[in-house]
């Protein structure tokens, strides 16, 4: 009799996992700024979905961002929800609500995850409500809101929710320190937490990553780069320390040793070793991001869906519609007992008849940060990146 786990990767393939990862990797990349909390897991079923209504350019744009072939797209969104009901430390829901003024096409929604369709009544207070009422539920109530302007045309909506919730096998200390130099010292007093742990520190010449391990199959790992070395090199390093390869246990370092941030020394104990020692000494983070995915357009797959004048949507309605929002809100908890995270992602689409075309916002500014640390928690078994991100400072005392 087949395990969970079993379950979990007949779901999902050893493609789907590495097509899914991709598509983080190449969004995170593409981004000026690495965000505090996202999740690429959160948007990929739903490029899958747009891609099953669309036709020429827009679809092929879209498949070769989800990194899936058509066949395969159709059955994404199902094969997701399946694989996360055999994952008790995930939850996961796709959802579509339709207005009057669009009429979709019977074998698109029929090919949607069963329950998924829903209706927009057209009063914009009562349909945020609703949606906002969704996004609670599909998220544990870590996300309160959909992160959509109903002030905007808006004849259709896709939702994605995902959610991850693990404890530590060792849990850490939480206390309270404050930092002498560097920019986090006008803090004052922050969430200090401290373990010591097993083999879990793997070092290489720009970067020590710690693999923490969860409940429920679920790793969340952390990356400290070099003090020159920039964000997106650090995350570029938590993808790739998955791999067995990348550098070196820090059980191989002397003493007198050092790494980024890692010293090995020796001390004194009146009970002797049995085993591999780490110590981990890190923070407390609660982080929040609300990303413009409209920004990201190109890393996506997004820009002919996105033109009011280029997108095809022929097999998804009978009238002419576009992406006119895309939208992700996530966020998540680092703390001594566990880690938790949530995303809610957001697709609305318009009727292109009469509808304004939207300009794309361009952030120019760049977030200065304090050491690199960089986040990524994990479904341990596959290797499926759920959240990532970069945490500016820790919590305040």
């Amino acid at each position: 009799m087949g395990t969970s786990e079993d379950t979990f990767q007949r779901a999902l393939t050893d493609a789907d996992v590495a097509a899914a990862n991709g598509l983080t990797r190449r969004w995170l990349a593409a981004r000026r700024e690495i965000p505090s909390a996202a999740s690429g897991l959160g948007i990929w079923p739903l490029i899958a979905i747009l891609a099953t209504g669309a036709v020429g350019e827009t679809r092929d744009e879209l498949l070769a961002a989800a990194g899936i072939g058509a066949d395969r797209a159709a059955a994404v969104p199902s094969a997701l929800l399946a694989a996360v009901r055999e994952a008790p430390a995930l939850g996961a829901a796709i959802a579509v609500w339709a207005g009057r003024r669009v009429t979709l096409d019977p074998e698109w929604t029929a090919g949607l995850p069963a329950g998924a369709v829903g209706s927009l009544t057209g009063d914009p207070a009562a349909d945020k409500a609703a949606l906002d009422d969704w996004a609670a539920r599909s998220t544990r109530g870590l996300i309160d809101r959909m992160p959509l302007d109903f002030t905007q045309p808006v004849d259709l909506v896709l939702a994605g929710a995902l959610s991850v919730a693990t404890t530590w096998a060792v849990p850490f200390t939480d206390h309270r320190r404050s930092f002498k130099t560097g920019p986090w010292a006008g803090l004052g007093q922050v969430r200090g937490l401290s373990a010591t742990l097993g083999d879990v520190l793997r070092v290489g010449p720009d970067a020590s990553v710690v693999t923490l391990a969860g409940d429920g199959g679920i790793d969340v790992l952390l990356g400290l780069g070099r003090e020159d070395l920039a964000p997106h090199a650090v995350i570029e390093a938590l993808f790739d320390a998955a791999d067995p390869g990348w550098g070196r246990s820090a059980t191989d370092l002397r003493p007198g040793e050092r790494a980024v941030g890692v010293e090995v020394a020796e001390y004194q104990s009146m009970r002797p070793q049995t085993g591999p020692e780490t110590a981990v000494d890190t923070v407390r983070f609660r982080v929040t991001a609300d990303l413009d995915l409209a920004d990201d357009a190109a890393a996506l797959g997004l820009v002919s869906a996105s033109d009011r004048d280029r997108a095809r949507f022929d097999r998804l309605a009978a009238e002419p519609v576009f992406v006119s929002q895309a939208k992700q809100t996530c966020t998540a908890v680092f703390s001594a007992t566990g880690f938790e995270a949530a995303a809610i992602t957001a697709m609305a689409m318009a009727r292109a008849a009469g509808v304004p075309k939207l300009k794309h916002r361009h952030v120019q500014a760049r977030i200065t940060f304090d050491r690199p640390f960089a986040y990524l928690a994990r479904h341990r078994p596959t290797g499926l990146v759920l959240v990532a991100g970069w945490v500016r400072e820790p919590e305040t005392a």
